[in-house]
């Protein structure tokens, strides 16, 4: 088989195993291959992450009492970790000499990659509050 032939092949089973993976675990972050599959994935599991992370909120914000200064910094924690997406734009283009491609490259995976991480860490804080508050 033609090398260009058998790397279009690679790249759509890789694409394909992403899509089909990446709704229902996180398995598709292990077959990442630096295309418009990896943006998929990385995208579906940020939706799962942002999901998770708005309930965990909501649940933290029950427990905090009325007028407590706590509720107004835990919404602005959920507002500044929004606005932060912003800031991928800035890991995608740099290394496209500052130009922004949102095509289907390798960069729109970086920019996803990117909010993906946000989301993660996100969780992790928002989990470790949740703990915390239920001692």
């Amino acid at each position: 088989m033609h090398p260009t032939k058998m790397w279009a092949l690679f790249f759509l089973t890789a694409s394909n195993y992403s899509l089909a993976n990446s709704d229902n675990s996180s398995d598709c972050v292990k077959h990442l291959g630096g295309g418009y599959g990896d943006a998929q994935c990385y995208q579906a599991l940020s939706a799962k992450l942002t999901e998770e992370n708005e309930n965990i909120y909501k649940e933290l914000a029950k427990s905090i009492p009325p007028r407590s200064p706590h509720a107004r910094l835990l919404d602005e924690y959920m507002t500044s970790q929004r606005r932060s997406e912003k800031f991928c734009d800035l890991q995608r283009d740099a290394g496209t000499k500052w130009k922004e491609v949102t095509d289907g490259t390798m960069y729109p995976a970086i920019y996803e990659g990117c909010i993906y991480k946000l989301r993660e860490s996100q969780n992790s804080f928002l989990k470790a509050l949740l703990e915390m508050s239920r001692w």
